[in-house]
């Protein structure tokens, strides 16, 4: 199977486009937010389950990996069997997940509980891509509507350790875990009884095809290989903005967690308005243009916020750079999604490819800061660098770039 945006089985209702809509955001935002919804408890976790605090924190790396390769697996699955069970039994192992979370009584079963989270998480993030291509009647409809999803993947690491935060203050961090269980209930149900199976019989890869073929047909792509490799590179200096802001805004400038707060709540809005933009510019646009342009900002942020380190600059600045580079990720994200669909290579393998990668990158990233140095002049240099690197392969791309942009 090949095929372009139009592949699947058609086209919703406007008022069943909206129901839907809703529950793939939530199903994009599922493993992200049961990542970062008890980072903010993680002293305390560590303290009451013993070990190194390196073994808590290594909970998180377990899902980012089990994520990026989770997407491998499901995507090209998802091609072949249809997108309804790979989304149910994912969303189903991702409450079993999160229920072993909440019971656990060591670190390493922490680890091994987080990690299956975020193998299972990653079929909704995936195949909820490729529901979106089998929706949508034309390439603009695609670009726009995965913009949507993925705004979903950049707010949800954002908000979510806020959320994590409150229902840790009323009921202990083990209520964050439980809560997630119950959010995925919500879906199982929700999904069931509302998203028909999108991929027709017809239309589905052979029962035959290997995953590792399906994959190798992508990797071969240059164009779905440059748009998944731009993208995980800009994504080490994401994850790394995620793993470091509150130290800089708590340690180095020495401002309460309430301002960390502000400054995650202004860089959220960020996002929000240039992913709206986004949307805009793909109904006459093809993806390529507002994801260069993302890279390109996200690369000048970075290099602003390592000169402004360097110098001694007030915080205010510093925090409008992290603005200016938020603003940015709301154009990259979407841009590499929809441009990743809109290729010729089959929706779950091309969604796999792209999404991989992404979390891969922030396996990279996400510790990076924490070796080098969890600072400002540090955080800018790896924004700067991978983003930058990002762009070479934005060009790589777009020289293989199937139809006019």
């Amino acid at each position: 199977m090949t095929g372009g945006p139009s592949d699947g089985g058609g086209t919703t209702s406007p008022a069943m486009s909206v129901r839907v809509m809703l529950l793939l955001a939530v199903l994009t935002a599922l493993s992200p937010l049961s990542m970062d919804i008890y980072t903010p408890s993680l002293p305390v976790i560590q303290s009451e389950l013993g070990g190194a605090e390196w073994a808590t924190q290594a909970s998180i790396t377990a899902c980012l990996l089990g994520i990026g390769v989770g997407q491998l697996v499901w995507g090209p699955l998802s091609d072949r069997l249809g997108r309804r069970p790979v989304i149910l039994a994912g969303v189903a192992g991702w409450t079993l997940a999160s229920v072993a979370s909440a019971l656990v009584t060591t670190p390493w079963a922490l680890i091994g509980a987080r990690g299956f989270a975020g193998l299972a998480g990653a079929a909704g993030i995936v195949a909820a891509r490729s529901v979106v291509r089998d929706l949508s009647g034309d390439s603009r409809a695609v670009a726009t509507r995965i913009g949507v999803l993925a705004i979903a993947t950049a707010l949800a690491p954002i908000l979510s350790p806020v959320v994590g935060t409150l229902i840790a203050g009323l009921w202990g961090w083990r209520a964050d875990f439980w809560a997630l269980a119950l959010l995925g209930v919500a879906i199982m149900a929700g999904f069931a009884v509302t998203v028909p199976e999108t991929l027709p019989p017809g239309a589905r890869t052979a029962r035959g095809a290997s995953l590792a073929g399906a994959l190798g047909l992508a990797l071969r792509d240059r164009e779905v290989l440059g748009v998944s490799l731009a993208l995980g590179l800009h994504s080490i200096g994401f994850y790394a903005y995620i793993a470091t802001a509150s130290f800089i805004v708590e340690r180095e400038f020495g401002y309460p967690p309430a301002v960390f707060a502000l400054v995650f709540g202004t860089n959220a809005c960020a996002i929000l308005l240039t992913n709206v933009l986004f949307r805009r510019v793909v109904r006459t646009r093809h993806p390529s243009l507002p994801l260069g342009i993302g890279l390109v900002t996200c690369t000048a942020a970075g290099v602003l916020l390592l000169v402004l380190a360097a110098s001694g600059a007030p915080a205010v600045l510093v925090w409008a750079t992290s603005t200016l580079y938020a603003a940015g990720v709301g154009f990259v994200l979407p841009g590499a999604h929809s441009w990743g669909q809109l290729t010729l290579v089959a929706s779950g393998a091309a969604s796999a490819l792209t999404g991989s990668l992404q979390f891969l990158g922030g396996v990279i990233g996400s510790p990076l800061t924490g070796v080098i140095g969890t600072t400002a002049f540090h955080l800018g240099g790896v924004i700067a660098v991978g983003s930058g690197l990002g762009i070479l392969a934005w060009t790589l791309a777009r020289r293989h770039h199937s139809a006019p942009a």
